[in-house]
């Protein structure tokens, strides 16, 4: 009996162990969720119940010293190392090194000991494994501080070598050739920022900086107008994660859905996702998954994925979201896919919930007009007009539409002059003037408008060979 015990004490040790090796590792993939939203508390709560080793040491840093807690986040790096010395070196561990000293040499450089900085940075580069970029860069950093640049220049530029898409390295690259005065060079290093990260706002106003020291106004402004138009998107985002931050637990879906929407807005599309992916953790009702479904499709629509549109799209309908601008969306999403029979659809189950929408109104001329329906065509057209008199696509497709039919031309071209006048840097608009005062035999006004659309678009063979056909045709 006391050997039968023995054995069961060693099972229950082993299920008991089990156990606790799962809710460990299981500690750690949660606090990477908390770290990778932000949420710092959360994530130190959790890897201070994950298994220890190098990583979980390290990313404990990482949590601790971005809430400015650096004792305890200098314990926690040094954790890391310490755990790492008696280790075979892998990949896992020289990362978790690195990641350590960088951590380090941050906290180094935040409380102004920047020769102690400078080493951990340089400890970094020498083992040459890993977290290269990012040490060169804080090594520029710290010599533009000091007012070393043309050391602070050579370690960006060695930041770049390592890693050419490190937008952080071009811009401060761009600040420290503008001190130099190299107002091309700066200029250069500003525009692959903006390639790298175009909603960076302080780059576009050392760009405009730099423009106007080399007499460029017209781009000095353009610069200028897209700082202020980040500046202001920066502004209410900052609004919205405050809102986030103090919502109470019963509230956050609510905040973290406005959030999400306001990514969307201004194009932030990764931080859209990730925002629309924490809505739930709080809240798994169908109306807020509906939002979140509805959220997704726009964002793989904008990114031009319709079948991905399309299902997310689909969801949102399913979890009873019936809106006319959900069904207007997805509409677009099947033409996009080109299945103009469920584009129609859905199309006119938005008109059944608001018959005033001249977006789906114009459309659906569209799609009457591609299956060559002249009435159906004919009547959405006016309709939409009738309720957007500023609307240049409908004029053009009604005009288009009669050209196609040989109907109401004299109608036709005034429509078309219309949309050109709505939309006077369309060429495909001037193009369909063209023709249709070429239909009508009025050759000097088809040349005059075939001319626009070649200023326009002056790549296009097709306009060229619109001009032709109107020489002949004055023959």
């Amino acid at each position: 009996m006391r050997i039968l015990l023995c054995w069961l004490s060693i099972t229950l040790c082993l299920h008991v162990l089990g156990g606790h090796l799962a809710i460990a590792q299981n500690a750690y993939e949660l606090g990477a969720a908390a770290l990778q939203q932000e949420n710092y508390e959360d994530a130190i709560r959790h890897f201070t119940n994950a298994k220890e080793n190098g990583r979980t040491f390290a990313r404990l840093g990482y949590a601790y010293s971005q809430l400015g807690r650096y004792t305890e986040a200098i314990r926690a790096y040094q954790d890391a190392l310490r755990f790492n010395i008696d280790k075979q070196h892998t990949a896992d561990t020289e990362i978790t090194s690195a990641q350590a000293l960088l951590g380090l040499g941050y906290i180094a450089y935040r409380q102004g000991r920047f020769d102690e900085a400078i080493e951990l940075y340089t400890e970094v580069v020498k083992r040459g494994k890993t977290g290269l970029p990012e040490a060169y860069h804080n090594l520029g950093n710290i010599y533009a501080g000091r007012g070393e640049i043309e050391k602070a220049v050579t370690a960006q530029q060695q930041a770049i070598a390592e890693d050419p898409d490190f937008a952080d390295a071009h811009y401060h690259l761009g600040v420290l050739y503008s001190r130099k005065q190299d107002w091309q060079a700066a200029i250069d290093a500003y525009q692959k920022t903006v390639a790298l990260m175009p909603t960076m706002p302080n780059a576009y106003y050392q760009l405009s900086r730099c423009y106007r020291q080399t007499g460029n106004i017209p781009e000095a402004e353009k610069a200028m107008q897209r700082f202020h138009t980040l500046k202001a998107a920066d502004a209410e985002i900052q609004k919205h994660l405050e809102a986030v931050f103090i919502a109470d637990t019963n509230e956050k879906a609510v905040a973290l859905l406005t959030l999400a929407n306001i990514y969307l807005k201004h194009k932030r599309y990764d931080a859209a996702i990730e925002t629309f992916n924490r809505v739930t953790r709080y809240s798994t009702s169908d109306t807020d998954t509906a939002q979140v479904s509805a959220g997704l499709a726009r964002i793989a629509a904008d990114q031009g994925d319709p079948t991905q549109a399309i299902r997310h799209y689909e969801r949102a309908v399913a979890l009873g979201l019936e809106t006319a601008e959900v069904y207007h969306n997805l509409g677009i999403a099947y033409m996009q896919n080109r299945d103009g029979q469920n584009a129609l659809k859905q199309f006119h189950r938005a008109l059944e919930i608001d018959a005033n929408l001249p977006e789906t109104l114009t459309l659906l001329g569209t799609l009457y007009t591609a299956n060559r329906q002249f009435d159906a065509a004919e009547a959405h057209y006016k309709r939409a007009i009738l309720l957007a008199s500023e609307d240049a696509v409908a004029y053009h497709g009604l005009a288009y539409l009669y050209g196609q039919h040989d109907r109401n031309l004299a109608k036709a071209v005034e429509l078309a002059r219309h949309a050109t006048q709505l939309a006077p840097a369309s060429a495909p608009y001037y193009n369909t003037l063209s023709w249709l005062c070429y239909k009508v035999g009025r050759y000097d006004a088809a040349e005059t408008a075939i001319l626009k659309a070649i200023e326009l678009a002056p790549d296009n063979p097709l306009y060229r060979e619109g001009l032709r056909e109107i020489h002949q045709g004055r023959k």
